[in-house]
């Protein structure tokens, strides 16, 4: 029992849902939300309900790849038959379009487009070389979209959205090489396309832009926050050149490096939200 029950939690990988719960929450409260309601948590348990069906619906449909590139996971070890993760993934969506329609029209149709794109990136669009990468980058950055549309504001969080999109897609790109042996396959990937080398220098300079935005606030005025904000925004840019700078000094670095973007892209969610509130 404690292995299903184990095995469940890592299929859910649910570290990753709750960025996109702290994304929803940014996205609200820059918009002019109040900082506790019951529609952002309606839209925040949505989101998490969404991003964790997300995981064993890709993993399914993943499950010949996975058995090179990611042995452990609960569907290609074993520890579930892979048809589970499809059933999972369909009533995690189904509960997270629910949830949406309860809180108003804008979050029911965001909720459904990104529904909509995980299921073709699945299906197709991930086979068409960076296409697929833009759009998990985009479903996971729409968090920011979604948490705006609870009180109607699509607008306002673009500025987060922006960032978090740039560092996500280099960081996808850099996952792409990291699986490299297993996706040649049944796989079209960039670094396929392009070659590895090429792939990691291309993911990079996504990656730089993301940390050229992250400055923006000091150059205009009506987006500055606080002195301390360029302090912390240092530290996230240092982390995330650390990732850049051993990546090209060894392009087998990119499953270390895609790890340290992850921290990297925590406290830089966790400096939005400090930036929002105080």
């Amino acid at each position: 029992m404690f292995k299903k029950i184990h095995g469940f939690i890592r299929l859910l990988r649910p570290e990753i849902s709750i960025l996109g719960i702290i994304c929803v929450y940014i996205g609200a409260i820059a918009s002019g939300s109040q900082y506790f309601s019951y529609d952002l948590l309606l839209a925040m348990v949505a989101v998490f309900f969404i991003g964790a069906g997300s995981m064993p619906f890709n993993d399914y449909f993943d499950y010949e790849i996975d058995k090179i590139n990611h042995p452990k996971r609960p569907l290609p070890s074993g520890v579930f038959k892979p048809i589970y993760g499809l059933y999972i993934g369909i009533i995690f969506f189904m509960i997270g379009l629910l949830l949406s329609s309860l809180i108003n029209f804008f979050c029911l149709i965001i909720a459904f487009i990104a529904i909509a794109l995980i299921c073709f990136y699945e299906l197709t669009l991930k086979n068409h070389v960076f296409i697929g990468n833009i759009v998990v980058a985009f479903t996971t950055c729409i968090s920011f979209t979604f948490g705006g549309a609870i009180i109607g504001e699509l607008l306002k969080p673009t500025f987060f959205t922006l960032i978090c999109f740039f560092i996500f897609l280099g960081r996808e790109v850099l996952m792409d090489v990291r699986d490299f042996k297993g996706d040649q396959l049944n796989r079209v990937t960039l670094p396929l396309k392009i070659g590895q080398k090429s792939a990691v220098y291309f993911a990079c300079v996504l990656i730089l832009i993301s940390i050229a935005l992250l400055f923006l606030p000091v150059f205009y005025n009506e987006f500055m926050f606080s002195d301390w904000y360029v302090f912390l925004a240092f530290i996230v840019a240092f982390i995330t050149m650390y990732a850049i700078i051993i990546l090209i000094h060894d392009i087998k670095n990119a499953g270390k490096s895609s790890d340290i973007l992850r921290i990297s892209m925590a406290l830089g969610l966790i400096l939005f939200l400090l930036a929002i509130i105080l």
